[in-house]
């Protein structure tokens, strides 16, 4: 098993990004891996989150899987920004590509897995219902909410930055109007994949119960079930905290590789 870090010139950001990747012990004997696992971090946080507060390295080597986690801008919600980075751009048309020439991963859709904590779990899904052809399945580990009510519900940490002309509204998506209905949008997402009937990867979601935003994962679960949308979901005891994030990955691995 190895991990490496990857330092590079992004031709899409124009500088320098980091990817981290894990390959487990079977690509040193050769083989290739059963399948390439695209890992977000979260708000906040970067490319090394996973490795420093869960066992994915184990999880990797026990699963036989590669890994894969870029690093962006703690704040940027993997959004193409309306005042900043191509960051969505970046992670479609360039971490895939980057990854597939260099390390021996996986090349087919029907072996790359996507998921994601928190805004990577939002991040997460927002790659696997825009690019549905390139994941055979995608997990949202507390991520689960529409970002519209998140951002818009009084009782929510996120409100306060609605009206910030610095905040992660302005900077990511310009308004909450410029977000509603856009790409963006992880209600848009469901209303487009239900209207159009696309073919979907296999979808899973994850969460404590005692995360502070338990209550927009259940109206958002309920959302996607009311438009046919079927997402695999589980829940356990705690908050919004890396014991449920190191559990959660260890089912979604077995959900997708069981």
């Amino acid at each position: 098993m190895g991990m490496m870090h990857f330092d590079y010139l992004s031709t899409v950001l124009g500088y320098h990004t980091s990817i981290y990747y894990i390959l487990p012990a079977c690509t040193h004997e050769g083989k290739e891996p059963k399948a390439t696992l695209y890992l977000l971090h979260g708000g906040g946080g970067n490319g090394l989150d996973w490795i420093r507060y869960t066992s994915i390295e184990r999880y990797a080597d026990e699963h036989e899987v590669a890994v894969v986690m870029p690093e962006v801008d703690g704040s940027c919600f993997y959004a193409d920004m309306k005042y900043g980075y191509n960051y969505f751009t970046f992670l479609k048309d360039e971490v895939i590509a980057v990854s597939e020439t260099l390390l021996p991963v996986n090349k087919t859709a029907d072996k790359r897995l996507v998921a994601g904590l928190s805004m990577g779990g939002y991040g997460a899904f927002k790659w696997a219902f825009n690019c549905p052809d390139d994941f055979y399945a995608a997990a949202n580990l507390s991520g689960i909410s529409s970002i519209v009510d998140l951002f818009t519900d009084p009782s929510s940490f996120a409100a306060k930055s609605v009206d910030d002309p610095c905040g992660v509204i302005a900077l990511d998506f310009g308004s909450m109007e410029e977000l509603k209905g856009s790409m963006n949008d992880s209600k848009e997402w469901i209303d487009r994949a239900a209207a159009e009937g696309t073919k979907l990867p296999k979808l899973f979601a994850g969460i404590g119960t005692e995360d502070f935003s338990y209550k927009f994962a259940v109206d958002y679960l309920n959302y996607c079930k009311e438009k046919g949308v079927e997402i695999h979901y589980e829940e356990m005891p705690g908050g919004h905290e890396w014991k449920v994030w190191d559990e959660m990955i260890q089912r979604f691995l077995h959900f997708c590789l069981a």
